[in-house]
């Protein structure tokens, strides 16, 4: 019953392993079959094929097009107008034998007008920095949307890593069960053991097999989201390999939130927002300034004595000033409207650099805890193979029990497991850490 007790509590702790390593996230990659993946080119191709990075490109096109359509009105403008009336009766004179008209009973007239702005007075200047400040904004988006799909991407990448690394510890257990289960053998044989040991480790193997089976269906689930993401064909095999590592930075959380404030994608954005919201204001209160303007008509028109039939060339030409003023208080209620929004816009700001200085402070907790556990494992990899070598020894010369080994080689094949996670823990961890700080993966 105890030995039962124990295989039961194995399979319980490893079953929690394989739920943690099934856990993966989603990126875009396209790799020829049978290759093995890196990380930078995963990540690359997470970012070619995500559907955000099309939407984030098409934002940029739109601000683009309009800061075009804020510089169009500066320039000439040229439009050409054509009507006809039909006009009954018209003023006759009686003159002698002859009848004067005052104008002709078909009126026609056909124009171009060019129309050039002067002076604006500041609004066509605020209409095109606030055009240009929506071309950053959007240009900043679509790295934010690059960011989120190389750490999705990395996150993925390395729960595949971790649980590649379960599955040959489970295997190389095996492999060990398989030896043990030979000495069991041969010890029933000679009297020195009895079926009970055998029937122990076939048990364990069966266990372990059992958790290897899990552990390749996790494997699965994980790469065929990895293949969706990456735009690979279903069943393409997916091979990882361990990336060289992240770029390792300071563990000051001053300096670490300085860097942050220059590359975090959200800290950019929020800026980005804040600016846009300020330029909103001035190009609000610009509104209503006055616009001087030239234009110049010509075209053919008739109606003009002796011939009024005849159409003629002619042309006009003028200078305008336009100056509102009185609109309502309309004006006045947008500015104030802008304004309200330009505060907001501070206030998230604020909030969203609250909120990075967190997700740091996490960070950098996670890469110092996560290497103080990886530098015990050796040792208690080190101890472990120990006891378990001694309990073969004893079991051998008949000084230990069967139970003896197989909590050795639980405790072991435990060790082993806990180095997988924490190795891979601690590189995810210095990603994470990276990705706090706004650190570019492509």
């Amino acid at each position: 019953m105890a030995i039962l007790r124990i295989i039961m509590m194995d399979a319980m702790k490893r079953l929690g392993i394989i739920i943690i390593l099934a856990l993966g996230y989603g990126t875009a990659v396209n790799a020829q079959t049978g290759d093995t993946l890196t990380l930078p080119q995963a990540v690359n191709m997470a970012i070619a094929h995500s559907p955000s990075l099309a939407e984030g490109v098409a934002a940029v096109d739109h601000a683009k097009a309009q800061l075009d359509e804020a510089y169009s009105y500066a320039m000439p403008q040229l439009f050409g107008d054509a009507t006809y009336a039909r006009i009954d009766p018209v003023i006759s004179i009686p003159f002698g034998n002859q009848v004067f008209t005052t104008q002709p009973n078909n009126n026609y007239n056909g124009n171009f007008t060019l129309q050039q702005a002067l002076w604006s007075f500041g609004r066509f200047e605020a209409a095109d920095r606030l055009a240009e400040g929506n071309i950053k904004s959007a240009q900043d988006n679509l790295e934010a949307y690059k960011a989120q799909a190389a750490y999705r991407t990395t996150q993925i990448y390395y729960a595949v890593l971790t649980t590649d690394e379960a599955i040959r510890v489970e295997e190389d257990q095996i492999a060990v069960l398989q030896g043990n289960l030979k000495d069991a053998n041969e010890r029933v044989k000679e009297g020195t053991a009895t079926s009970l040991d055998t029937l122990t480790i076939q048990a364990r193997i069966s266990s372990t097999e059992s958790q290897i089976a899990d552990l390749r269906s996790s494997r699965r689930k994980q790469v065929a989201g990895l293949r969706q993401i990456l735009g690979m064909k279903p069943g393409t095999p997916v091979s990882v390999t361990r990336p060289a590592g992240s770029n390792r930075l300071p563990e000051d959380v001053t300096v670490l939130d300085s860097i942050a404030e220059k590359q975090r994608p959200e800290i950019v954005l929020a800026t980005d927002a804040e600016n846009l919201s300020r330029l909103m204001v001035d190009n609000t209160r610009e509104t209503n300034d006055p616009l001087l303007s030239a234009n110049v008509t010509g075209g053919v028109k008739d109606g003009y004595l002796p011939n009024l039939t005849q159409g003629k060339l002619n042309w006009v030409g003028s200078v305008n000033l336009h100056v509102p003023i009185l609109d309502g208080g309309r004006t006045h209620a947008q500015v104030d409207e802008a304004e309200a929004d330009y505060r907001a816009a501070q206030a998230r700001a604020e909030d969203v650099k609250l909120g990075i200085e967190n997700d740091i402070e996490q960070a950098l907790a996670d890469v110092q805890s996560s290497r103080s556990r990886l530098s015990l494992t050796d040792v208690q990899i080190q101890q472990a193979e120990q006891a378990f070598t001694i309990a073969q020894v004893r079991y051998k010369n008949g000084a230990a029990t069967n139970l003896d080994v197989m909590t050795a080689q639980n405790a072991l094949e435990e060790a082993r497991l806990q180095k997988a996670q924490l190795m891979f823990a601690m590189e995810l961890s210095e990603y994470n850490l990276n990705r706090a700080v706004g650190t570019p993966m492509w």
